[in-house]
């Protein structure tokens, strides 16, 4: 099935969910799932979700994306770090957020708040989220996925492998019998700076990276490699990146 016709499924799903949808390009060719859909204070009140959802949504509609202009805003400047190293030769505008026209975005927890906590609440919404990326044939369509949201997610046995059965993956490097790596990607980058990679199990054609949330990075050196990474596998796949 033709990518936009399972992004409007997907679409139709959220808003019978009353979940966040995303923002960006759906017919590229990255993902970019990050924690959850920032606010300056904690919404809860349901008609003022309700208005944020349908926001979201008429952006998605009316296919809206790389017209955000530039502001202060560190996880976003990280993604668009992120696609101007994997696009090398794209010609981007250094005043706009363009990243959305080469990735689509989208969070795995769907609470409005100023600050991400992995409380009961926060785990059930995301064990629910992941059962619907997993069953979305959207989802699933991207060649590259990239979990910028830290541990919101895990790979491990007491979590049950959620990356592994969510997406189709299994660890690039083999974990030991507690699920813990020895050769994860961050030697030499300061503490708190990491990422795992993974592939599909029967073809290798989806490479997901697990990384931490991209906001108040202070060790650029990660973003550089994890575009060689995603380049490197687009290219493999015979995707046209220039």
């Amino acid at each position: 099935m033709a990518r936009n016709k399972l992004f409007d499924e997907y679409l139709i799903e959220c808003k019978s969910r009353k979940e966040w949808c995303g923002l960006g390009n759906p017919d590229s060719h990255i993902l970019i799932v990050g924690k959850e859909p920032y606010k300056e204070n904690l919404v809860e009140d349901t008609e003022e979700i309700r208005k944020l959802l349908q926001e979201d949504y008429d952006i998605c509609e009316n296919h809206i994306f790389g017209t955000g202009v530039r502001k202060k805003n560190p996880t976003w400047n990280n993604y668009q770090k992120i696609i101007e190293k994997v696009f090398l030769h794209k010609d981007f505008n250094p005043n706009v957020y363009s990243f959305e026209e080469c990735a689509f975005t989208t969070e795995l927890n769907t609470m409005f708040r100023p600050q991400a906590q992995l409380d009961e609440k926060t785990v059930k919404n995301i064990n629910e989220r992941l059962f619907f990326f997993k069953e979305s044939e959207f989802i699933n369509s991207f060649p590259v996925i990239l979990l910028a949201c830290g541990n919101f997610i895990s790979n491990d046995e007491e979590r049950g492998f959620l990356i592994n059965n969510t997406f189709d993956v299994e660890f690039d490097v083999e974990p030991d019998s507690k699920g813990k790596l020895k050769g994860e990607h961050k030697d030499g980058y300061k503490s708190g700076h990491w990422f795992y990679t993974h592939h599909r199990k029967k073809d290798g054609k989806r490479l997901v990276i697990h990384t931490r949330q991209l906001s108040n990075l202070f060790d650029y050196r990660i973003l550089d490699d994890m575009a060689d990474i995603i380049r490197e596998h687009l290219i493999k796949l015979g995707i046209n990146i220039d």
